[in-house]
């Protein structure tokens, strides 16, 4: 009786899972499959294959973090053939506030191929998943007047846009809505400004980001621009920073957020590194046990939540359902403390401590878990 029940079980399950697109995990899925879409203006027809090299070079950054890598053997050969790693183009309208401003040219390539090449050749991806959004304080100093680049202030100050290119690297980061009071070197100090640490501290509480990079360009009439900036983490301490001579501030501003990029991707490597040194004890199954799941649908939706994050958990294998509990068993990409860091930022549940096994986890969900999981 207990196998049919089982059996049963599993039917409901592979049934309720065909349907997850229609769940909350709509969007963490979307933003999956859009790390292999790169959109690009489009030209006419002329640009559909000569703009397919740009797209690469946009797609192989994002993918490993670094904009060096470009420069690499490995990275020479998909820029010579993009092409053969093309899954499909579309060209689709471009609109800004609800006006048509031109077309665009969305290239698909292919995920699986690229990802099975890479782990082929060695060559690490840096997983959507775990890289921290920053909040990101940026201020124009010109003339005398300090202008703080909020959503606001960019509508009018154009040439100073640099959201579009973290964004096309799918490096995440945020704006504040509200004014701050992070300081800044005088125009003549040719050294790195260096904010109190309790001062960054409480803009990081009010932001609940994990990291805060501040940034000024200093408009020098007839000279070059300089810009020059500094990263700083939870704990309100300094860990990068960097000075930028040039004259467009949108290419200053890449030039900052690939320096950014590559301290954040060096701490991912320092990590990797650690989990193959410890690979026999820190890869290990996890099994997770999960308190208050009411019925087959929540039970999928929450598998299908484990499944979204492949560079993470590389498989999950149901163990057992009864009286609202349920277990999993993980095989993790990652070592048990980031699987663990990454399920106790999920909303609307609750760790349960005290729990004595290794490579266990418990949590108790609420209601609103699955309720924001199905509007």
């Amino acid at each position: 009786m207990r196998n049919f029940c089982l059996l049963t079980l599993f039917g409901l399950l592979s049934l309720t899972l065909s349907t997850q697109a229609s769940l909350a995990l709509e969007s963490k899925t979307e933003q999956v499959e859009s790390f292999f879409k790169v959109t690009l203006p489009y030209k006419g027809e002329p640009s559909v294959h000569q703009s397919l090299g740009d797209a690469m070079a946009i797609l192989l950054v994002r993918l490993t973090g670094q904009k060096q890598f470009l420069t690499s053997r490995v990275a020479q050969a998909y820029l010579k053939n993009p092409k053969a790693w093309l899954k499909t183009y579309n060209i689709v309208p471009r609109t800004e506030e609800g006006v048509l401003m031109g077309r665009n040219i969305v290239y698909t390539f292919l995920e699986d191929k690229l990802r099975q090449e890479f782990h082929q050749r060695f060559v690490p991806i840096w997983p959507l998943s775990i890289r921290p959004e920053t909040l990101v304080l940026g201020s124009l100093h010109q003339g005398g007047t300090v202008t703080q680049l909020t959503d606001e202030t960019l509508q009018y100050r154009v040439d100073a846009e640099f959201r579009a290119y973290p964004k096309k690297i799918k490096l995440p980061i945020a704006l504040p809505s509200y004014q701050w009071d992070v300081p800044m070197p005088s125009e003549t100090d040719s050294e790195p400004f260096s904010p109190t640490a309790s001062t960054v501290l409480k803009v990081l509480a009010k932001s609940n980001q994990h990291y805060l990079l501040r940034f000024q360009v200093q408009m020098r009439g007839g000279q070059k621009n300089r810009l020059i900036w500094v990263l700083y983490h939870s704990e309100g301490v300094q860990v990068v920073s960097g000075e930028l001579i040039g004259g467009n501030v949108t290419t200053l501003t890449e030039q900052m957020f690939d320096d950014v990029m590559t301290y954040y991707v060096q701490n991912y490597v320092q990590i990797k590194e650690q989990i193959t040194d410890h690979d026999n004890v820190s890869l290990q199954p996890i099994l997770l046990t999960v308190h208050d799941v009411m019925n087959v649908k929540q039970m999928a939706q929450f598998e299908s939540l484990l499944k979204s994050n492949p560079d993470t958990v590389r498989s999950v294998a149901l163990v057992s359902m009864q009286a609202g509990r349920v277990q999993y068993r993980i095989t993790p990409q990652m070592n048990y403390q980031a699987v663990l860091n990454w399920i106790e930022g999920w909303p609307e549940s609750a760790l349960i401590e005290g729990v004595s096994a290794d490579n266990v986890i418990e949590i108790n969900v609420t209601p609103n878990f699955f309720s924001d999981k199905t509007e």
